[in-house]
């Protein structure tokens, strides 16, 4: 069923963390605030330091993950593309990324059995962005900065401040996924 503005809920980070047990799938939302944005090789560093035991660059506790690793900005922008990346990709790193205290995840696509049963028992938030729409979502960006893994250049973790960023809850914290629901609601016709 098609959605408009008014359907959206206007949601600041903070209150992301503070509210995420209480969000349903299906829900839009225009977020704005501050989210750590990860790339598949920043999550392989961020193991390997943990395998190492060793002490991670920053601190996960209450995080937003945004899985991007956006173009280059153009002349006189902020930022180029910057669009969702396959969640399913990073569902290895799911269950030591939640243990750590990250709370929300933001990418695109459908993720793993596995990764909604740790999504429910972290009592953690999935959202999704719209693939192939990076240029729009470049709008959303306010600014961004390098904050840790440096070394890795574009595949750094980044933290970008979000204005207005359109997601919509794809896994709440029980567990239930809009892919399953889906499939379910289509299958009547």
């Amino acid at each position: 069923m098609p959605y408009s503005m008014e359907d959206m809920i206007r949601m600041d980070t903070e209150q992301l963390i503070e509210q995420a047990k209480e969000l349903t799938i299906e829900q839009h939302l225009l977020l704005s605030g501050w989210v750590y944005g990860f790339t598949d090789q920043a999550h392989k560093n961020l193991h390997d330091l943990l395998e190492d035991e060793k002490m991670l660059p920053i601190d996960l506790q209450n995080a937003i993950i945004f899985y991007t690793n956006p173009s280059p900005a153009p002349r006189g922008e902020v930022i180029g593309a910057v669009g969702p990346a396959t969640s399913q990709n990073m569902d290895i790193y799911l269950p030591e990324m939640l243990d750590l205290g990250v709370k929300v995840t933001i990418g695109k696509g459908e993720r793993s059995k596995a990764a909604y049963d740790t999504i429910a028992e972290h009592g953690a938030v999935y959202l999704t962005a719209v693939g192939g729409a990076g240029a729009l979502l470049s709008g959303c960006v306010e600014e961004w900065e390098t904050v840790a893994l440096e070394e890795l250049g574009d595949q750094a973790i980044r933290r970008y401040k979000l204005k207005d960023f359109p997601v919509t809850v794809a896994a709440d914290s029980t567990g239930r996924n809009l892919f399953d629901i889906g499939r379910f609601k289509y299958r009547r016709f």
